[in-house]
């Protein structure tokens, strides 16, 4: 999917020149950004970045984002580890 932005010019230089690596960086930053404002799930963000939970979640942690795990995770999580 192409995605269309209107940037001010002197960061769309800055974006223009970026190696290929850097333009993954800019995916990482973007996802992780969208997860700690709570518009998706860490599931999402890492499938989004290809990676497992525990990748997404170190990238989260590089970054000083906080896991949103909330009361209902852990029951369920609890459940899931007693196979209910």
């Amino acid at each position: 999917m192409k995605l269309t932005l209107d940037v001010p010019d002197e960061l769309a230089a800055l974006l223009h020149e970026l190696e290929p690596e850097d333009g993954r960086a800019v995916l990482v930053e973007t996802v992780c950004g969208l997860y700690s404002r709570r518009k998706i799930t860490s599931g999402k963000g890492a499938r989004l970045l290809g990676l497992d939970r525990f990748g997404f979640q170190q990238e989260l942690g590089k970054r000083e984002i906080p896991l949103h795990y909330t009361l209902e995770d852990l029951k369920h999580d609890a459940a899931s580890a007693r196979g209910q």
